[in-house]
């Protein structure tokens, strides 16, 4: 499996944020990105069906699934946005432990752009 993620894995770009409470009784919170931090993953393109199987509730445009090393949980947990080629995904703060597991030395995961009507 080392050998394939060495071969066929991509740099993608994760964005750590900090919130500030702009107005506490309104909850507002403004999000400030910090500079991305490049890691390594496989990354493949999901169909719709199994985006709505895969991430119940949730309205997707464009959903892909990332294979990316174990030690890096953290900062996917901590991640506000994935830059993936152009295009800008949510991460772990839209839809929790649903869209992601441990696969071994591996962490499997779902990122999505969001589907606005």
């Amino acid at each position: 499996m080392d050998t394939i993620f060495r071969d066929f894995s991509e740099k993608i770009l994760i964005y750590l944020g900090i919130e500030s409470v702009l107005d506490p009784y309104e909850a507002d919170v403004e999000t400030t990105l910090q500079n991305p931090i490049p890691i390594r993953a496989i990354v493949s393109d999901i169909s719709m069906s199994k985006s709505q199987w895969s991430l119940p509730g949730v309205a997707s445009a464009k959903t892909k699934e990332i294979l990316i090393e174990k030690k890096h949980k953290a900062l996917f947990e901590l991640s506000q946005k994935i830059k993936i080629d152009s295009d800008y995904y949510c991460g772990w703060r839209e839809n929790g432990k649903l869209q992601m597991r441990v696969d071994g030395q591996f962490l499997r995961a779902y990122v999505y752009i969001k589907k606005y009507d």
